[in-house]
């Protein structure tokens, strides 16, 4: 017989998940057409269109990611860590194959304060995870 009590699935919001994307897509594909248009403003359009819309994605996914991690490693003294290590990880590795594909000059500092501010991002969602799941025992 099993008396272990049922692990509580946590979340975030919608409104919290939508807002986060649009200001991703905004900042994100703003920023990579400043950094590309130095090489040529025309060309700098696909990869801004292409981190704009990665950017949206991902953070919706990142929000679900962490969440999955931090779910998954209920009790661990890592579940903060590795919620977010993993998550910034696979998201920063899909960014780059992305940016490869469409050609863009500026990879590296395309992606680079994107993906530092994701990892800022997945801490404080993280954060906010725990601090839900502490309301709640």
């Amino acid at each position: 017989m099993n008396n272990e009590a049922p692990k509580m699935i946590i979340q975030t919001s919608r409104f919290y998940n939508s807002l986060s994307a649009i200001f991703a897509f905004l900042l994100w594909g703003g920023w990579a057409y400043y950094v590309n248009a130095g090489t040529d403003a025309t060309r700098a359009f696909i990869p801004a269109i292409a981190q704009g819309t990665a950017s949206l994605v991902i953070t919706l996914i990142m929000v679900h990611l962490v969440a999955w991690f931090f779910n998954r490693l209920q009790g661990s003294f890592f579940q903060l860590p590795l919620s977010v290590l993993m998550t910034v990880g696979i998201t920063a590795t899909g960014l780059t194959a992305l940016h490869w594909l469409v050609r863009t000059p500026c990879i590296f500092y395309t992606i680079l304060p994107g993906v530092f501010v994701g990892l800022v991002f997945c801490c404080y969602t993280a954060y906010r995870l725990r601090m839900i799941s502490k309301n709640h025992l």
